[in-house]
């Protein structure tokens, strides 16, 4: 038990219009029995907060079974309330996998009660019956990203040919569009914007498979596409917990995941809530993390500042033995500019190896036609990073 003053269970209250939460919080303050921390209104900070016992309602705008689950995962239980008049509040808290659940109108004692048998429940036994994340029997896949500082970097077109290079060797491959700045797979390859990430997001809550929201895009391979956001506002509707544990989903069906992350830009709060943060969270999750700089003063010094927050945070991809590949892209046919270019990134950075890839008509060509780059320098040099990562092998 996290514990509080006389060790009473610790709670926090999902924010509701509902008179329980007053009556629970007047009671606290009153008689104690429990501690109430605080009450939130979106999902990250009911995550961040330390607690014993989560209370929400049906009515929650962020109640879903991947939400509950990650909660248990934490060792926190989750008590659901629910409207008696309402015949559809209690069945969407059975569905989403709340440990207990009790009526609105209950007597607090009745309230405090089972807030505090949940809180002396072992957090082992919650830990335990939430549902495995892996089929048994299946290799997970590997979760490749791929990041650029700035726009125009190239991270679309490079994230796109190593899926189709990792689906042409053999390996089941899922292209991701995670970028929450602009978003462009769809455009890219002129899919259609339904199905996307925020379809497979809901998919996975409801614990419905995601195959239905995945673009089959080359019928040789196994290769298939999840387009991103139809708009850069929908971010704030899907939590990066939700983005994580779809990429889970995912890499445990045995794919290969290449995620575009777009820039990783840190969270902020905009008009329509909180946006992105997205990016970074997926890194720490990635077995591989590609980053791509073109050859300019500006976008360099960018490109170093990025992988030196994204290597130094808490919980960073390189603390997780994530591998770092940094990619010179889109150089022209100046040799002392790539040179200095290459130089720089190998002193900042300190990555030993610095993959060059050039300029090539066939990329803009591609992207009019709504295709793969054709056959020429960029695919080589992209297969030669494959290759030289050891994706194909391993």
């Amino acid at each position: 038990m996290t514990g509080g003053l006389r060790d009473d269970p610790v709670v926090v209250i999902a924010a509701t219009p509902r008179s329980w939460a007053g009556r629970l919080r007047a009671h606290a303050a009153d008689h104690g029995g429990v501690v109430v921390r605080a009450s939130v209104l979106t999902p990250e900070d009911a995550l961040a907060e330390q607690c014993d016992v989560v209370v929400l309602d049906d009515i929650t705008s962020f109640l879903t079974a991947a939400f509950v689950q990650a909660l248990q995962r934490r060792g926190r239980a989750v008590l659901g309330m629910y409207d008696p008049g309402d015949p559809l509040g209690k069945g969407q808290l059975v569905d989403a996998g709340v440990d207990a659940r009790l009526a609105a109108d209950v007597e607090v004692d009745e309230l405090l009660a089972r807030v505090q048998a949940l809180a002396v429940a072992r957090p082992e036994d919650r830990i335990a019956a939430a549902p495995p994340t892996e089929p048994v029997g299946v290799r997970p896949g590997r979760v490749v990203g791929v990041a650029g500082p700035v726009g125009g970097a190239g991270v679309t077109e490079l994230a796109l040919e190593v899926a189709a290079q990792l689906a042409a060797a053999g390996r089941p491959t899922v292209r991701v569009d995670a970028d929450e700045l602009s978003p462009s797979l769809a455009q890219r390859l002129g899919l259609p914007v339904h199905p996307n990430l925020h379809t497979a997001v809901r998919a996975v809550a409801r614990s419905a498979p995601v195959d239905g929201c995945l673009h089959p895009l080359a019928s040789r391979h196994a290769l298939s596409v999840l387009p991103g956001m139809a708009t850069a506002d929908d971010w704030h509707t899907v939590r990066a917990d939700d983005v994580v544990h779809l990429l889970g989903r995912l890499r445990s069906t045995g794919h290969t995941v290449v995620v575009d992350l777009g820039h990783c830009l840190p969270r902020a709060e905009g008009p329509t809530g909180m946006r992105f943060g997205h990016g970074r969270a997926l890194a720490a999750h990635c077995s591989d993390l590609v980053v791509a700089a073109t050859p300019t003063p500006t976008v360099l010094a960018r490109t170093i500042d990025l992988v030196a927050e994204l290597t130094a945070a808490p919980g960073a991809p390189r603390a997780a033995r994530c591998r770092l590949h940094v990619v010179l892209n889109r150089t022209g046919t100046d040799r002392y500019v790539t040179a200095e270019s290459v130089g720089e990134l190998r002193r900042a950075v300190g990555a030993s190896t610095v993959h060059v890839i050039g300029e090539d008509p066939r990329v803009p060509r591609a992207a009019w036609q709504g295709a793969r780059v054709g056959r020429g320098r960029f695919r080589r040099q992209v297969r030669d990073l494959v290759e030289a990562a050891g994706w194909t092998r391993s």
